[in-house]
């Protein structure tokens, strides 16, 4: 009877445990990272007999935690896709709206100016179409200002969400360490039986950390986990945890991520971290953001270049030849804090044409100085000494170099991420507007030829003799002299040079013919420098003269749409690889309340069928002493 009783009594404690990790399950049902667990029974070895084996129970072999370690892995890598691909489209969503937006961008107000100027050419002694071009070139101002400040905000919220994710790491890093240690010990107590809720907590903190920051992770005898980010640098080793930190970089312009690995051991993983929100944020920074501004910068410098140059070879209605329309854009220049060297250098944008989409960093190398794009570490051809009489020059920048550089020494050039920001009217005065010729043409009375002569051109306007009056005098049908002096050979239709301009004469001049060149004074009606100013937004200013103003912005916008669009698409995708992935996940662990009900009810009628031996066992029992001392 005892063995009766032993065997009611293994099956009573066997699946009371079953009872008790089927009511784990239904508690768990919709804890995160929760693996569902079932008992493994296992019969007790029983006692041979001459004629057969006695059975002697059950017993619970252990709790098995349902994971498959291949899928986790894999949900690991899918969060860290996602929310690099999630953040990064959310980025350049913004930037594509700010570019692009029917109130927003610049394509509005570029064409605004130029309309305006057009304007003023048909009219150039108007006030009112004076004042429309000032007007226009104030709302064009405000709008590359506008565009800066909102791409400045969006690299803010980068910042913070740096910050605030490198820190959430460093929170989940510092748990895993810690948890760590207590799957450990849990796992050397439980003679290897595994600590399945912990292990249920270890996956979770994975899948946590690749959410922010892509990593790789090995598993270790014991059950503990390491985890590495960027090029295999340890972000937990064990029960150890290292630190993520957000610091200025060597130029004091941006951010850097940084990880401490024990003692004063610090790496820079900023281009090595790659997944995550992140790596998200670090990915639509470098790619959308940052370019962006550049793009608007290169923008705003082209113009304000091009209108400045043009109005300074024309006549004011002061009778003073152009000044600045646009204040021009400083080059930022930033020396790398770690310099020990005590060079300065003096940048200045000489080619708009030429200038990229990235800053440059200028480094030193004890013999010689290198120029290469921040973004891409690829090289600009630069030549020249740095002096002033012989700059260097590369990627449309001149650079002087006072002072001496120690090897290892390093300049930011940022011609374009601020230009943007800083544009603005240099003059509120619409007088100052040159739209005239500053030299008018005229033909002699007495001439007796069919030669012609065109308008002016100016080529160098700061020549001290630009304004001064110049005859052209024909001494034959095929030579003339300028102001008496020289004898040049003349060819219908050819160039002629006087006192920084350029003009051509047709025809044929006859001897004693003259034309005359003479300031075209204030209040001039000419509109010669108003159309050549409307005539710049045809002209290919931008990427090695392949872009108009007007183009490079399209072209700008086309691609942050395509990169918000792409990454939309690649979303969608990432989206249902991880709903797939998740789906196949929780068809292996987790918890089916259809099924843990099913097994409650089975469980239940076992437990209660085993205690109904324990009772017969017992009823057996007292029978057989009333049958032995009755």
């Amino acid at each position: 009877m005892s063995d009766m009783l032993s065997i009611g009594s293994s099956a009573l404690v066997a699946y009371r445990a079953a009872l008790d990790t089927v009511s784990q399950n239904i508690a768990n049902a919709n804890t995160p990272g929760y693996s569902r667990q079932r008992v493994d029974l296992q019969n007790v070895p029983g006692v041979t007999l001459p004629n057969g084996t006695l059975g002697a129970g059950v017993q619970v072999q252990g709790v098995q935690r349902l994971s498959d370690g291949f899928m986790q892995t894999q949900l690991v890598g899918d969060d860290s896709s996602y929310n690099r691909i999630s953040t990064f489209q959310g980025f350049a969503a913004q930037a594509d709206g700010l570019l692009s937006g029917n109130n927003a961008g610049l394509a509005q107000p570029l064409q605004g100016f130029f309309d305006a100027v057009n304007g003023l050419g048909s009219n150039p002694s108007s006030s009112a179409s004076r004042q429309a071009v000032l007007g226009a070139a104030q709302a064009l101002a405000s709008g590359f200002n506008n565009v800066q400040q909102q791409l400045n905000a969006i690299n803010g919220q980068i910042d913070s969400g740096l910050s605030a994710a490198v820190s959430q790491v460093n929170g989940y890093a510092t748990q895993l360490a810690q948890l760590n240690t207590r799957i450990a010990q849990a796992t050397a107590q439980g003679n290897g039986q595994a600590p399945n809720d912990l292990l249920d907590q270890r996956d979770q903190l994975l899948r946590n950390i690749g959410s922010d920051i892509g990593v790789s992770a090995t598993i270790n005898a014991d059950g503990s986990a390491n985890v590495f980010i960027a090029n295999g640098q340890s972000l937990v080793l064990g029960g150890s945890a290292n630190a993520l930190s957000v610091q200025p970089d060597a130029f004091g312009q941006g951010q850097d991520l940084v990880l401490s690995s024990g003692g004063n051991t610090r790496s820079v993983v900023t281009r090595q971290v790659s997944g995550g929100s992140i790596g998200g944020m670090l990915d639509a920074r470098r790619e959308v953001v940052d370019p962006a501004i550049n793009q608007v910068g290169r923008l705003a410098l082209a113009l304000a270049s091009a209108v400045n140059a043009q109005n300074a070879k024309g006549m004011d209605q002061y009778g003073q030849l152009g000044g600045n329309l646009f204040t021009a854009p400083a080059v930022q220049v930033t020396a790398a804090g770690a310099n020990a060297g005590g060079a300065a250098v003096a940048a200045t944008v000489a080619d708009t044409g030429q200038l990229g989409s990235s800053d440059d960093v200028l480094k030193y190398d004890g013999t010689g100085w290198s120029l290469v794009a921040q973004d891409t570490g690829a090289s600009v051809a630069l030549s020249g000494q740095g002096t002033a009489a012989n700059p260097l020059t590369g990627g449309g920048l001149s650079l002087v170099v006072s002072g001496a550089p120690a090897a290892g020494d390093k300049f930011l050039l940022q011609p374009t991420h601020f230009a943007a920001g800083t544009l603005a009217l240099a003059t509120n005065d619409p007088m100052r507007i040159a739209a005239a010729a500053p030299l008018q043409t005229a033909a002699g009375a007495g001439n007796t030829g069919s030669a012609s002569i065109g308008p002016v051109q100016v080529i160098d306007p700061a020549n001290p003799s630009l304004l001064a009056p110049a005859t052209i005098q024909f001494t034959s049908a095929t030579t003339y002299s300028i102001n008496g002096a020289g004898s040049y050979a003349y060819t219908s239709g050819g160039t002629i040079s006087v006192n920084g301009v350029q003009l051509q004469i047709a025809g044929t001049p006859a001897a004693g013919d003259s034309f005359t060149l003479s300031p075209a004074g204030a209040t001039s009606g000419d509109n010669s420098n108003a159309q050549a100013l409307a005539a710049l937004a045809g002209l290919k200013l931008l990427n090695r003269g392949a872009d108009t103003l007007a183009t490079a912005n399209a072209a700008l916008v086309a691609q942050t749409g395509a990169q918000a669009q792409t990454a939309q698409t690649q979303l969608s995708a990432q989206t249902a690889i991880r709903n797939q992935d998740q789906a196949q996940r929780d068809s292996v662990s987790g918890v089916n309340l259809d099924e843990e009900a099913s097994d409650m009810m089975r469980f239940q009628q076992a437990y209660q069928a085993a205690a109904q031996v324990i009772s017969t066992s017992n009823s057996l029992f007292q029978s057989l002493l009333t049958a032995l001392h009755g």
